[in-house]
């Protein structure tokens, strides 16, 4: 009830917030972070990671007979209680493939008839109502209650054991949370949540005059757990970097964006440690993570996952398709061979050498993405950005092009009559967030931008720095870290 609350009041005590003194900011997500800690650090979550831990010594034929009872439950469940999926027949499952007989479901599905997937069993008060927005604009509206959460966090609480990490181990979190005011010139850029022992800090500040402020923070936390963007890690990887002084942090987290190779070595090299991975989604009906041995598994336990060509087909191993998603933690809200737009591959069907038996897939996610670069400095990484989009549901598409310095054009691209007055609010939240600094003007399109190999990307940033340019700002801030730090 109290996330449901905050959530349905966001705007406004978001505004309340922003004018308080830092003493009471501080206060109030200490205040959130106490009633978040109640139900993710319950008894009954103690009791569901203790079960998903001893999932761990599964075999591939334990985990393909939880999965056909999972399967039978849920479909059962969705076919008596959801009404999108009414009038799909019964069935006890002898083999997983058998569910291939079930029709495949799209972001589209989702986007136009999101109150007919939630469960008539659940109250309107007991729902969590979330928005979520892909890299390209295309938003929808996802439900679940608070016990979905409860067991969605128990799956993250393995996740960190996998990398030898305790719940409550101190950590600082760079993810998309409006933690400080968008005007704020001086530090800090933090709020802590003493309840959680955790500190939240403001990816909207990110900038080569606040780069110092930022490494000096980190600096005085070195050894915590660090979690984040990894776009956003990557852009703190590189002041880093410059400085010569990696900053050693106990274990890295990175979650709800592409983690490329590149961003990979840089982050770890910045911070001394290794990077744990993670795909997942806000639908929250599939969960793909790193292990110790640097493998991504795909857990049998939250869902069942299917990766099929353009024609529904199953593809063989190696190849790469669609994941396609039939979760089994949110039974609010029960997705049922959902195709989420992303791809993947599963590998052999070898045992990895952490000796756990989860299948081995491979996220290939083709989405990409510029950084905004503001002429005073600042850097706005994607989800930065895609924050502004949150809430819109009348566009199929929408990108943010950056071709004039101090000019940002919104363009998107309409899927009802509603896209209007979404662009209109997408503009006023991203002034809100880039400042008086920058103008934000807006436009429908027929279409998206489209690059190579069909990436659409949230962020096009043109033209380029020159390499000239670059190099001597590139050569000029390096020296301004090193003399800080």
């Amino acid at each position: 009830m109290f996330e449901s609350t905050l959530r349905a009041n966001s705007a406004r005590l978001q505004r309340v917030y922003d004018f308080m003194p830092y003493p009471l900011q501080n206060l109030l997500t200490t205040t959130r972070g106490l009633f978040l800690a109640q139900n993710r650090y319950s008894r009954e979550m103690d009791a569901y990671l203790k079960q998903l831990r001893s999932h761990e010594s599964w075999t591939a034929d334990h985990i393909a007979a939880y999965q056909c009872v999972k399967l039978g439950q849920l479909l059962e469940h969705a076919r008596k209680n959801v009404p999108h999926y009414a009038g799909y027949a019964g069935a006890q499952f002898r083999h997983a493939d058998e569910l291939h007989s079930y029709p495949v479901i799209t972001r589209e599905t989702v986007r136009g008839g999101a109150d007919r997937l939630v469960s008539q069993l659940v109250q309107d008060a007991e729902r969590v109502h979330v928005g979520t927005t892909g890299t390209t604009g295309a938003s929808l509206c996802v439900s679940y209650t608070e016990a979905v959460a409860q067991r969605n966090w128990a799956f993250h609480m393995r996740r960190w054991a996998w990398a030898g990490v305790r719940p409550r181990t101190p950590r600082i979190t760079f993810f998309g949370s409006r933690v400080i005011p968008p005007d704020r010139k001086e530090p800090p850029f933090w709020t802590h949540n003493f309840s959680e022992r955790q500190t939240l800090a403001s990816i909207f500040h990110l900038s080569e005059s606040n780069a110092p402020e930022y490494i000096q923070f980190l600096r005085g936390n070195s050894g915590k757990v660090l979690e984040g963007f990894p776009s956003v890690l990557s852009i703190l990887a590189d002041f880093i970097c410059r400085t010569g002084q990696p900053i050693p942090m106990r274990v890295v987290f990175t979650d709800g964006e592409p983690l490329y190779p590149h961003l990979r070595k840089s982050i770890e090299q910045a911070f001394a440690t290794r990077v744990f991975d993670l795909y997942g989604n806000t639908e929250l009906c599939g969960l793909i993570h790193e292990c110790e041995a640097g493998r991504m598994h795909a857990a049998p336990d939250y869902a069942f996952l299917e990766i099929l060509d353009e024609r529904d087909r199953p593809v063989p191993d190696g190849q790469e398709g669609y994941l396609v998603w039939t979760g089994f933690i949110n039974d609010t809200m029960p997705l049922i061979r959902y195709r989420i737009g992303d791809r993947g591959c599963r590998e052999d069907r070898s045992r990895c050498s952490c000796g756990r038996a989860f299948p081995l897939v491979v996220p290939t996610i083709t989405r990409d993405s510029d950084q905004l670069r503001c002429p005073d400095g600042r850097i706005f990484s994607p989800r930065a950005l895609n924050q502004a989009l949150k809430g819109a549901r009348g566009l199929r598409f929408c990108q943010i092009l950056h071709e004039q310095p101090g000019h940002v054009v919104i363009r998107g691209v309409a899927s009802d009559t509603g896209g209007f007055d979404d662009l209109m609010m997408i503009r006023a939240n991203l002034q809100t967030i880039l400042g008086a600094q920058i103008s934000v003007s807006a436009m429908l399109a027929d279409a998206p931008i489209i690059r190579a190999g069909g990436k659409i990307p949230l962020i096009i940033q043109s033209p380029p720095p020159k390499p000239s340019d670059a190099a001597t700002s590139h050569a000029t801030s390096a020296a301004a870290l090193r003399a800080h730090t």
